[in-house]
């Protein structure tokens, strides 16, 4: 709860939402690992929203077994590697 974003506005007709924080979104699209989600977390990186320090440092507190941690590791270098001055 300490990353997450409330949402209350005139836009929202007064109704509260609570939005992931983007490193949290990115790690859950990485984690999912589907082709669309890859897109996605490689604009996150390239647009500098998030940056590969961040995400890399919340890999360790994955529910993941280790192997699947390496994995995604893996792919997040990978992904950073492939945004522009990656």
């Amino acid at each position: 709860m300490d990353r997450v974003h409330r949402v209350q506005s005139e836009r929202t007709h007064g109704r509260v939402g609570y939005c992931l924080d983007v490193v949290d979104l990115f790690m859950s699209k990485a984690a999912a690992g589907r082709e669309k989600d890859r897109a996605f977390c490689i604009a996150l990186l390239a647009y500098r929203h998030v940056t590969v320090e961040q995400v890399l440092a919340l890999v360790a507190g994955m529910p993941l077994d280790e192997a699947s941690r390496k994995k995604l590791r893996a792919s997040i270098r990978r992904w950073a590697r492939a945004t522009p001055g990656g």
